[in-house]
């Protein structure tokens, strides 16, 4: 970038929204949103308009920035890419724009000269924020790229997506880089500063109460009262793995069949109560957990999610749900009454979960994706395509079922119950063909064996041709040899380290066991030499061991 290269800060802004409508007016320490977000961006010297459209609703926008002095450029609509082309139509192809959008509060004069800094220092045409990749808080967001990438994109940008995000385009055509800076506090990404829904405005409020000068605050004096206002408070955000589409996925889903049911051998405390359950979702979302895990036939969790999961968080948390087993269906059900079925699961689990699309749809039982001619499968995928499900999946109990699903190019998500009990999952031919599968999320059921392996030796499951005091035995020395707190600790830290798996489907009962299951995340994942002398120190166990569906729920 040249030093003599025009700077200017677009901030985005348009009273359209549907989680917050009009939140661009909404009042934040004595001004309108969009103005304080303006004023900020500019408390240094640096040269703001915001970008807002042309339709009349925006008249507000603009009278309101003209009242502060703020500059205001009025463009297209939806075509917010044209709307920067044409607020940059005097500029020269060398020129730099940094975009903003008016629902981020924290950024400043400081934090702009940052960002533009790095820029100056690359020979690349876009740098932005990612969050929780650049290590700050989801939505302390702002790109940089010049004018030249802006009108390249504004010329050859098709798709609707392109067009209202602004910057994809540049992102995949041009030399594009994350911001990141070494020595942010490990908690910054588990926070959320972003103004997206009124939960979002309240905290924002708290954050912004008392502050004297509200438009010259630092933004990492503001980062440190919204750790304050958080529930984790210094807290680091849980492990998450980035997923080739660039986003993330936090390594612990958390398993939800215990929110609905007196789930598990190990279960003592049976079913949480409300007051409970909305602590632990809050204490989940908050840590950064990205997805948790349901199922039409876990009793009351999907109603409980739907009730319970915080709205400020819904956006950042993906739920995968299951088919119902459609154990009434005869297996000579006609196509017509398997989709009517079929319907009804799915539209239940959008009644319940408060949810306009399912996030992931898995199937519950392998056998439904050929059964009834592929009846019920046949309509998922027609639903799918109708924009009910965003991803279709299948729940698999054996590595030959996931050999099977793997084939099917419909099948985005896997869940396989997985654990370091488990040598089944070490099939080469199953991970000859998850190998040619980049695309696809696997998660892990069964980590803990539905919470056996932190039991006694005396209360877990009697299967023929099984010492479970060996079992134990072995697994208690490797606790020590390889220096883990416990068997928990050790589970959780094997099924990390198998580099096939996405994430660990691992559920609570209570807010201290969640807490936990947060903590043993945390911890280093096994070596591949720990890995292969966990593997070394195993038997191979029997099917009727491994596979809670065939337990007759005796113990000695």
């Amino acid at each position: 970038m040249s030093g003599r290269a025009a700077i200017t800060v677009l901030v985005q802004s348009r009273l359209a929204s549907s989680r917050l409508p009009a939140k661009a007016l909404l009042p934040v320490a004595g001004h309108p949103a969009v103005v304080l977000c303006a004023l900020r961006a500019a408390n240094t010297g640096h040269n703001v308009i915001v970008a807002t459209s042309e339709n009349t609703p925006d008249d507000a926008i603009a009278q309101v920035l003209a009242s502060a002095g703020v500059s205001c450029f009025r463009g297209d609509h939806d075509d917010v890419l044209k709307r920067f082309t044409q607020a940059t139509r005097d500029h020269l192809d060398d020129d730099v724009v940094v975009r903003l959008t008016a629902d981020n509060l924290f950024p400043d004069g400081a934090f702009v000269s940052a960002l533009l800094s790095e820029f100056e220092r690359s020979p690349i045409e876009y740098l932005g924020v990612t969050s929780p990749q650049s290590g700050l808080p989801y939505g302390l967001n702002a790109e940089v790229f010049t004018v030249a990438a802006l009108r390249r994109a504004d010329h050859s940008a098709r798709t609707p997506f392109d067009r209202e995000h602004v910057t994809p385009w540049i992102k995949r055509a041009g030399s594009a880089r994350r911001y990141t800076q070494p020595g942010f506090p490990l908690h910054w990404p588990r926070l959320r500063c972003t103004l997206d829904t009124f939960e979002d405005y309240e905290v924002l409020l708290r954050v912004f109460d008392g502050i004297r000068d509200a438009v010259h605050i630092g933004w990492q004096e503001l980062v440190a009262r919204l750790a304050d206002q958080s529930i984790g408070g210094l807290e680091p955000r849980s492990p998450y793995r980035e997923l080739p589409d660039g986003s993330v996925h936090s390594v612990l889903t958390l398993g939800t069949a215990q929110l609905g049911s007196n789930y598990g051998i190990a279960n003592r405390v049976g079913m949480p109560g409300e007051t409970e359950i909305l602590r632990m979702l809050a204490v989940a979302a908050d840590a950064g957990i990205t997805a948790v895990d349901t199922a039409s036939a876990y009793g009351e969790s999907e109603r409980q999610l739907g009730r319970l999961l915080p709205p400020n968080f819904a956006d950042r948390i993906r739920i995968t749900t299951k088919l119902d087993p459609l154990a009434d269906l005869p297996p000579d059900a006609p196509r017509k009454l398997v989709a009517d079925a079929v319907d009804a699961s799915v539209f239940k689990s959008l009644y319940r979960l408060k949810r306009v699309k399912l996030d992931s749809l898995l199937l519950h039982r392998w056998t439904h994706h050929d059964a009834w001619g592929g009846a019920a499968w046949a309509r998922l995928i027609e639903l799918k395509r109708s924009g009910l499900i965003g991803t279709l999946g299948a729940s698999v109990s054996y590595p030959s079922e996931a050999i099977e699903a793997l084939s099917d190019p419909e099948i985005g998500q896997l869940q396989c119950p997985v654990n370091l009990l488990d040598g089944r999952w070490r099939d080469s031919a199953f991970l000859a063909k998850l190998a040619l599968r980049s695309d696809l999320i696997v998660h892990g059921r069964s980590v803990l064996l539905q919470g056996m392996l932190t039991l006694p030796a005396e209360e877990w499951i009697q299967v023929p041709g099984v010492d479970p005091r060996q079992l134990c035995a072995n697994l208690d020395e490797i606790v020590v040899g390889l220096g883990r707190i416990n068997r928990i600790d050790l589970a959780i830290a094997y099924v990390a380290a198998l580099p096939w798996v996405t994430s660990l489907v691992v559920g609570a009962e209570s807010l201290d066991q969640l807490r936990s299951n947060l903590r043993y995340a945390q911890a280093p994942k096994l070596t591949v030499p720990q890995l292969r002398l966990v593997e070394a120190a195993i038997p191979r166990l029997p099917d009727a061991f491994l596979n809670p569906a065939l337990w007759k729920h005796s113990t000695a």
